[in-house]
């Protein structure tokens, strides 16, 4: 494996697809030693056959300095003596560099209104930089540097392991309208919003869990949602309804404590009151989160779940009728034995998304689906279709 593995720099993706980091099977200039015009020349010329833009050559052009490059390290180096994210895109939250080396002796600009992270090729997040400018070397980065490769023999500069990540510190504001259950297994309904920045990225993409990818601001706001809304949850399911009853300082500890364990900086804060959930207000919240499941789904997925879910209903409430023996027939009417048909919809704990009440694992994240449910009372654990625990009486969520 070259020394240089993994190094890139910001510019065309043409220019980069040309030396072999575009994201495609292009394997790259190779003719090396090379000069500045024979490297000049030779894009020039797979450009055209390629039918590509051709103002992405006068970017290399006038980028790459004057000078021999034996390799392709030393003409990323060249074109890499910065990096950043300049004029990053409003609906950008989180942007991660198309590299997974940065070289040393390259300068790290994070602007005034940015945080930086370099990410490990396992996902941690490691070093953090602050706004201004960053030299990186070995001993700016110690924690990337422990975990990359050994300096190379004979070359001035050496790979560094990890992926610049840069967030910006815009407002995200989002609600965090959640049907939940309280201790004893009351529907409740509780609603709110919150606007939050982020204040530790390391922190941030550590609870987000996924290596290094960008997210956009909806992308965004939706991860913020998920973990404030655990929170959130996890408050309520601890506690009775009577408890909750006009204590939003209660519920806006749970949101703020969340928000610190994520890295994120609580800007505002406000709940309605908890109210209890009627029937008609569970169905109606259910459908709407089948809604919001079904929407960040492809359309193929969208249509498959929907006729599932379709089947499962339909299952469900054939089991619910009663078996009656037609009157000219002779025989009696006989009623169906009581109903223990599985559930229509099975929502997955994890990302909340409708599944078919025969699937093991969500549709939606992959993550396994419930088998059984666990009483909030006594802790004892009961099928899924039944409503009331059987040691202690209490409703089931």
């Amino acid at each position: 494996m070259p020394w240089h593995w993994g190094l890139g720099f910001v510019g065309p993706l043409s220019i980069r697809s040309f030396f072999g980091v575009g994201g495609d099977e292009n394997p790259g200039f190779s003719g090396f030693p090379a000069s500045k015009t024979q490297i000049v020349d030779a894009a020039r010329e797979a450009l055209q056959d390629a039918e590509a833009d051709m103002t992405d050559v006068g970017w290399l052009s006038g980028n790459l300095p004057d000078g021999t490059f034996r390799d392709v390290g030393e003409v990323f180096i060249a074109l890499m003596p910065v990096i950043a994210c300049r004029g990053q895109d409003a609906s950008a939250l989180v942007t991660a560099l198309p590299m997974t080396a940065v070289a040393s002796g390259t300068r790290m600009v994070v602007g005034t209104d940015q945080s930086a992270v370099l990410v490990g090729s396992d996902g941690r997040p490691l070093d953090r930089f602050g706004p201004g400018e960053h030299l990186l070397s070995r001993e700016a980065a110690p924690q990337a540097a422990a975990g990359s490769r050994p300096v190379a023999a004979g070359f001035a500069r050496s790979a560094i392991d990890a992926t610049p990540v840069f967030a910006s510190t815009q407002e995200v504001r989002t609600s965090l309208n959640r049907s939940t259950h309280t201790r004893s297994g009351e529907s409740v309904a509780v609603r709110g919003s919150v606007t939050v920045s982020i204040g530790a990225l390391p922190e941030f993409l550590a609870k987000v869990g996924s290596r290094p990818r960008g997210l956009s601001a909806a992308e965004g706001e939706a991860e913020i949602a998920k973990i404030l809304g655990s929170a959130l949850e996890q408050t309520v399911a601890s506690h009775e309804m009577r408890e909750l009853t006009g204590s939003g300082a209660l519920l806006e500890t749970a949101v703020r404590a969340g928000a610190a364990q994520a890295g994120l900086r609580v800007l505002a804060l406000s709940f309605e009151p908890v109210t209890a959930l009627s029937a008609v207000d569970q169905l109606t919240a259910v459908q709407e989160m089948q809604r919001r499941a079904l929407a960040n789904m492809p359309p193929e997925m969208q249509a498959k779940i929907s006729a599932q879910l379709t089947q499962a209903m339909e299952r469900a409430q054939a089991g619910r009728g009663t078996v009656a023996r037609g009157k000219n027939d002779g025989a009696p009417s006989v009623p169906a034995a009581p109903s223990r048909a599985t559930p229509a919809v099975l929502t997955c704990p994890s990302c909340h998304a409708p599944n078919a009440p025969d699937r093991k694992f969500c549709g939606n994240c992959g993550k396994p689906l419930p088998s059984k449910r666990v009483c909030a009372s006594c802790g004892k654990e009961a099928e899924l279709v039944v409503k009331f625990c059987g040691s202690c009486g209490a409703r089931l969520a």
